[in-house]
């Protein structure tokens, strides 16, 4: 990272002061009910208070996605 990484991070984090807190259990939980109750991201991000970036690397690094397939999949059977 450079000076101009260290930037951008305090400018997103004046903005929005949860921005790269780390994710507790609670705040999965959550993530995981809004994803499969089929929550938009921008209202996630809003009741997460993170941002729709940050919504959406987690729902990724979780692989929420792939779960969702797999189920819906597994239920068309």
């Amino acid at each position: 990272m450079d000076q101009e990484d260290f930037e951008k991070i305090r400018k997103i984090k004046k903005e929005n002061k949860e921005a790269y807190k780390d994710w507790s259990r609670k705040d999965d939980d959550e993530l995981i009910n809004l994803f499969f109750d089929g929550v938009p991201v921008g209202e996630m991000a809003i009741k997460l208070k993170r941002t729709k970036g940050a919504v959406r690397a987690r729902i990724r690094k979780m692989e929420l996605i792939h779960i969702k397939k797999k189920d819906s999949s597994s239920t068309n059977q």
